[in-house]
C-alpha cells in the first residue's frame, strides 16, 4: 500500500513538472510571436455608400377594407343593380351578366372536354397496341420458301351515283346556334347555311363579338343552289350599330338568272359579301383510284426474280422496331398520355367554372360599405359619350375597375424584410412606397412585425443568406393611389439616427462569429491582442458587414485567423489589409 501511494506521488510530481514546463515553453514561444494589426480607417467604408443596397425591399398591397370589381371582358354586363354613393351590405347583388354569352362559353368548354376525352382514349388505345408488338429480335425465320398466289383479275367498280341532298338551312340565328363546321377561328370559321328568309338577331352578333369569332353564312335558294355568302368577323362588329338584320337586306337577287348585286345606297353592310363558297364546303375526299390493270400485274411480278428465295410474310406492325426502339416509343406515348390527362383535367376545371358562372351570373358585395365607383351596363355604355381626356393628367390606377366598394379602415402594405434589417424597421418607422404598376408614390408607417419568420432564408440578393425573412405591416397615407394585389417598391425614409450615421461597412473576413455574437481581435494600449465584441447590421454581397457599435475608426485590428491569433499575443502596426487565400 505504501509503495502504491509513493507511486502516485511520483506520478503527480512528474505530471505537474511536465505541465509547468509546457506552460513555460508556451509562454516563451508566445512572447516571440507578433501579429500585424491594421487601422480600421484603412478598410472601413461609411454606411452612406451602401444605403442604396440595404434599404430597398418589395411589398404587396395585400389587405384593405375595399372591394374592387373587374368584369370579365368576354362577357356583357346586362344589368347594374347599384348606384354611386349607395350603401350596400355583404351579399347584395352589384351586377348581372348577359347569360347568352355565358351559355355559349359553356358549350365551348363542354366541347373541349369531349375532345380531350376522345384524344386521351385514342392515345391509350395506341399505347395498348404498342405493348402488344414484338421486337425485331424475335422475328421468326421462314421454314419453307414462300410463293405468293397468282392474283385474280381486279374488279373495277362502276362510277358511283352520288345523290344530291337538299342543304339544311336555318331561318333564325340567335345566341344559341350549332354550326355546320368550324371552331370560330379565322382559319376555321363557323359555317352556318342560311336561306333567303334567314334573320340574324342581335344576340348572335353579340356572341360573335364577345368571343372575337369568325362566322360564314352561305345563302342558298329553295333548290339548294348557292347564291352568295356573308362573312362576319367579331373584331369588326360595333355593338352600338348592331341590330337584327336579314341576309337578303340591301341586295337585288334575280333567282332566274342566279345573279346577286347590291342595291344603290344600301347602307351599312353587316359583314363582307362573297360570291364563292368557303373552302370547307367545296373540299371533298378524292375518289378511290384503282389504277390500271397492267400496273396491278406489274406490281405483282416485280417481286423476287428467284422464287426459291422465300418472300417475307406480312406480320403487320410486329418486328418493325428493335426492343430498345420499342421501349422508347412506349415511354414517349406514356408521357403523351400524362400530358393529355393534365389537359383533360384543365378542360374539366374550366368547364366546371363555366357551369358555376352560368348558375350564378352575378357579382355580389363582399363587404359592407359605400359604392365609390360603378360602371354602366352594355347598352348604356354604348350610348354614353366619351369625354375628351387631358393628356397631362395623372393616370388613374382604377381606370379599368368596374366598381369600387369602400368600407371602414385603410389599405395595408406587407413587406418581406431580412432579419438583420428589423432594428431599422420597428413600429413607427416611416417608409417610402412606389407602385410598379402605375408609378404612384406615398409614405407609410410600420405598424407591426410578425413574430414568426415567413421563411428561414433571405431572398434579398444583397443580404446575408443565413438570415430569416420576416413579414411586417405598414399603413399607407394615400391608399387611393394603389390597387389591391399590386407590387410596390419599399425603402426606409432617411433618418438622423446618430448610431446609423456612425455605422461603417468593412470586409467580412475581419469579423468573426461566436454563436449569435460577432467580435474582432484588436490591439490594446499595451499592443497585445484582446477580443472585442461588436454589434452588427446587415451583410452585403457576402463580402461586407455593417458594424454599428463596439468599434472605432482608430482601432487596430488583425486578420482573425491562424494559430497565432489569440489574446495576449504581441502586435505590430501594418498598413496591409489581408484577404483569405
Amino acid at each position: 500500500m505504501k509503495k502504491f501511494i509513493i507511486f502516485l506521488l511520483c506520478a503527480a510530481i512528474i505530471s505537474g513538472g511536465a505541465y509547468g514546463g509546457y506552460r513555460y515553453y508556451d509562454k516563451q514561444r508566445n512572447a516571440k510571436k507578433i501579429v500585424d494589426v491594421v487601422p480600421v480607417s484603412l478598410m472601413a467604408q461609411p454606411a452612406d455608400m451602401f444605403m442604396y443596397s440595404g434599404n430597398d425591399f418589395e411589398g404587396n398591397i395585400s389587405a384593405a377594407n375595399a372591394q374592387r370589381v373587374y368584369v370579365d371582358t368576354a362577357k356583357l354586363v346586362q344589368k347594374v343593380c347599384v348606384k354611386k354613393g349607395q350603401k350596400v351590405h355583404k351579399g347584395d347583388v352589384i351586377l348581372e351578366y348577359d347569360m347568352t354569352v355565358v351559355e355559349l362559353e359553356l358549350k365551348q368548354k363542354e366541347a373541349q372536354v369531349l375532345m380531350a376525352e376522345q384524344d386521351l382514349k385514342m392515345a391509350k388505345k395506341e399505347l395498348a397496341h404498342l405493348r402488344t408488338l414484338r421486337p425485331s429480335e424475335e422475328m421468326p425465320l421462314p421454314d419453307e420458301p414462300y410463293y405468293p398466289d397468282e392474283p385474280d383479275e381486279p374488279d373495277y367498280p362502276d362510277e358511283p351515283d352520288i345523290p344530291e341532298e337538299p342543304i339544311a338551312t336555318v331561318t333564325e340565328l340567335g345566341a344559341a346556334f350549332t354550326p355546320l363546321s368550324g371552331n370560330g377561328t379565322p382559319e376555321d370559321p363557323f359555317v352556318i347555311p342560311c336561306n333567303l328568309e334567314t334573320v340574324v338577331h342581335r344576340p348572335f352578333m353579340a356572341a360573335i363579338a364577345s368571343g372575337n369569332f369568325t362566322a360564314q353564312l352561305p345563302v342558298y335558294d329553295e333548290d339548294s343552289n348557292f347564291l352568295y355568302m356573308w362573312q362576319i368577323t367579331g373584331g369588326s362588329i360595333s355593338m352600338a350599330e348592331a341590330d337584327d338584320w336579314a341576309v337578303a337586306d340591301g341586295l337585288i337577287i334575280d333567282q332566274e338568272n342566279g345573279t346577286v348585286s347590291l342595291q344603290p345606297n344600301s347602307g351599312t353592310l353587316h359583314g363582307q359579301l362573297f360570291f364563292s363558297l368557303p373552302r370547307s364546303l367545296t373540299e371533298s375526299d378524292p375518289p378511290e383510284d384503282f389504277g390500271d390493270a397492267n400496273d396491278y400485274m406489274d406490281d405483282f411480278f416485280s417481286g423476287p426474280d428467284n422464287y426459291d428465295d422465300a418472300a417475307t410474310p406480312d406480320y403487320g406492325d410486329n418486328y418493325m422496331y428493335s426492343r430498345k426502339e420499342l421501349e422508347r416509343i412506349i415511354k414517349e406515348q406514356e408521357g403523351t398520355i400524362k400530358t393529355m390527362e393534365i389537359e383533360l383535367k384543365s378542360a374539366q376545371l374550366a368547364y366546371e367554372t363555366a357551369q358555376k358562372q352560368k348558375s350564378e351570373g352575378k357579382v355580389t358585395a363582399e363587404i359592407d360599405g359605400v359604392v365609390k365607383k360603378i360602371g354602366k351596363a352594355a347598352d348604356e355604355a354604348e350610348e354614353e359619350q366619351t369625354e375628351e381626356e387631358d393628356p397631362f393628367a395623372e393616370p388613374d390606377p382604377d381606370e379599368n375597375v368596374f366598381a369600387i366598394i369602400e368600407g371602414e379602415g385603410g389599405v395595408e402594405v406587407t413587406v418581406q424584410a431580412p432579419e438583420m434589417t428589423l432594428p431599422q424597421l420597428q413600429p413607427g418607422t416611416k417608409l417610402n412606397i412606389m407602385s410598379y404598376e402605375n408609378g404612384a408614390t406615398c409614405s407609410a408607417v410600420v405598424t407591426s412585425i410578425d413574430e414568426e419568420p415567413k421563411s428561414y432564408s433571405s431572398y434579398n440578393w444583397g443580404s446575408n443568406p443565413q438570415n430569416s425573412t420576416y413579414q411586417l405591416h405598414a399603413t399607407l397615407k394615400k391608399p387611393e393611389r394603389f390597387t389591391i394585389g399590386s407590387w410596390v417598391s419599399v425603402s426606409i425614409q432617411e433618418s438622423s439616427d446618430d448610431e446609423k450615421k456612425n455605422s461603417v461597412f468593412m470586409p467580412l473576413h475581419y469579423v468573426r462569429r461566436d454563436g449569435g455574437d460577432y467580435y474582432i481581435m484588436k490591439a490594446d494600449e499595451n499592443d497585445c491582442l484582446v477580443k472585442q465584441y461588436v454589434s452588427v447590421g446587415q451583410i452585403l454581397y457576402g463580402y461586407y458587414i455593417e458594424v454599428t457599435g463596439g468599434m472605432s475608426m482608430s482601432d487596430r485590428i488583425c486578420f482573425p485567423y491562424g494559430n497565432d491569433v489569440k489574446e495576449g499575443i504581441r502586435t505590430q502596426d501594418s498598413s496591409e489589409v489581408l484577404y483569405p487565400s
